[in-house]
């Protein structure tokens, strides 16, 4: 069995299919979101000559289940959920009917019931990955890596896709956490990027992961997702003592009547106050804000922007609103998406977006979102400090090149 991760690798599609014609696998192993399926198809069609079957997991194939088999003739079968109880019966499958969980052509589908707990699954087998090839521009030392330490929200926002994990949050416990930090930090790990949907929803099961760092005397340093109504200053205080060096929230607005649309249950006001405590405990902090949602002309757009500027974020993503398959967004929205309008880093090759907007317009104000907020002295000037700090300097090269190409191209 083996991991190939080609974008760390700096496969070219080329590279990508000589690879799998000399290793000619019995199964080729995909997962994708929906934003980059069209990528996975691509994979699945060149891999489709070398290999016995073709399949596909992740959120993309759970959310849009036979349609992904219609798009992509070439994949035998989707895995539906979470995979982890499901891949080992799958690999034995050979005849009849397939094991819960997975998703055949002319078949009866039974979906499987998640039995295991999230501390049951293995820790990932990161000897089998490029683990030096990975970088994070926002990492406060070299050496990269990811980890999730729960499953599931219980919150409602309407554009978030839940078919994998679900609401029911289930997490690890706070010393199994730590272990596997401890593990990273002696593999010469110096960074990792927790990708939890909400690191924070539990507040004592981070002050027991916090205590438990500080009581080892681990020294790594991490980065996590948050929501604004799920910090305060005691706690943020306590995470920046136990290594967290950026938090990140979804405040995608800062106007009431958008935050509404989305089902956020959050506040302006309360987004403001988090950023100041973020800003006090010595944190920095990244904003995730989508502009042009339905009902946002072009005045909501630049209010949004102008509350940028009051909360104080080192860092914003701005995007476009997309209703992804088997989100409440899609199915009030979906009928709606337009226009192709992305930012610099999106990976989609068509980036469907929900938005009252003209596209031509929408993608003016995002451009000058992006340049407004980075090209400028200060943030110019903490990128390369990330990028020398964590050894990105690659990345933030693509990044450049990625904004320049953007920023130059037609709208």
């Amino acid at each position: 069995m083996e991991l190939l991760d080609a974008y760390a690798l700096g496969w070219t599609w080329e590279r990508f299919e000589q690879e799998l014609a000399r290793r000619r696998p019995d199964v080729l192993g995909l997962s994708a979101m929906t934003p980059v399926a069209d990528v996975a198809y691509r994979a699945a069609r060149l891999g489709r000559p070398h290999a016995g079957r073709v399949v596909l997991g992740g959120p993309h194939a759970t959310a849009v289940r036979e349609q992904a088999l219609a798009d992509c003739p070439e994949l035998d079968h989707l895995v539906i959920g979470e995979g982890e109880e499901t891949i080992a019966p799958y690999l034995d499958w050979r005849e009849g009917p397939p094991p819960p969980g997975v998703m055949a052509r002319g078949q009866p589908f039974e979906e499987r019931r998640t039995t295991w707990a999230v501390e049951d699954i293995p820790w990932p087998a990161r000897d089998l990955l490029p683990q030096q090839s990975y970088r994070y521009l926002m990492a406060s030392r070299p050496g990269f890596a990811t980890m999730i330490t729960s499953r599931g929200c219980p919150f409602r926002c309407s554009f978030c896709d839940k078919s994998v994990s679900g609401s029911r949050w289930r997490a690890r416990s706070a010393t199994d956490v730590v272990d596997e930090l401890a593990w990273l930090a002696g593999q010469g790990v110096g960074f990792v990027n927790f990708y939890d949907d909400n690191f924070t929803l539990h507040r004592r099961r981070v002050r027991e992961i916090c205590e438990e760092i500080l009581r080892r005397g681990l020294d790594i340093e991490w980065k996590c997702e948050g929501r604004v109504d799920g910090v305060d200053a005691e706690l943020l205080l306590l995470m920046r003592r136990a290594g967290c060096r950026v938090v990140a929230y979804g405040v995608e607005s800062g106007n009431p009547e958008t935050l509404a649309l989305l089902r956020k249950d959050v506040s302006v006001d309360q987004a403001a106050s988090a950023f100041a405590a973020t800003r006090q405990a010595g944190l920095r902090s990244l904003a995730y804000i989508i502009l042009g949602a339905p009902g946002e002309g072009s005045e909501e757009v630049r209010n949004t922007l102008r509350f940028v500027d009051e909360i104080g974020a080192d860092y914003v993503q701005f995007s476009s609103l997309v209703a992804l398959p088997g989100t409440p967004l899609f199915a009030s929205h979906g009928e709606q998406a337009g226009g192709d309008v992305r930012n610099p880093v999106d990976g989609d090759s068509d980036r469907r977006t929900v938005t009252d907007l003209p596209a031509e317009e929408l993608n003016r104000l995002m451009r000058s979102a992006w340049m407004g907020f980075y090209l400028r002295p200060r943030p110019m000037a903490r990128l390369a400090r990330d990028a020398w700090a964590s050894g990105s300097w690659r990345e933030a090269g693509r990044l450049g090149f990625a904004m320049a190409r953007w920023t130059l191209s037609p709208t």
